[in-house]
């Protein structure tokens, strides 16, 4: 595949993730309205509610992660100059990081039926 054409598409994929990044940003929001309420009020709907969405915002976020460490991977193989490889290198390891730290939040957002721990969308 041509390399400018291939690059061209991981544009066009990062421009659509840059609406979902949007669409979850303003869905953190909204989550913060019934977090706050269920701490004024100590309504369990607003509870429950607020864990609903935040769980749903996490589930997408390590889909987001997971296509940027599956890209990276895929950059890293294809990868032969040594300069270009460091780079490749240093990217697959901060995507696997990355990808790490939204299963944990995914994970915390799942299992903490409290909500105990303030999750902040990185």
């Amino acid at each position: 595949m041509n390399e400018t054409y291939k690059r061209l598409n991981q544009i066009n994929t990062e421009n659509k993730i840059w609406i979902i990044y949007l669409l979850i940003i303003g869905l953190s929001y909204y989550s913060n309205y019934f977090e706050k309420n269920y701490f004024l009020y100590g309504n369990n709907y607003d509870k429950e509610k607020y864990r609903k969405i935040t769980i749903f915002i996490f589930s997408i976020a390590v889909i987001i992660y997971l296509y940027f460490f599956i890209d990276s991977y895929n950059d890293l193989l294809e990868n032969n100059n040594k300069k270009n490889k460091t780079y490749s290198e240093l990217s697959f390891l901060g995507s696997t990081l990355i990808l790490i730290s939204g299963l944990i939040f995914l994970y915390i957002a799942i299992t903490d039926k409290d909500i105990d721990v303030e999750l902040a969308f990185n």
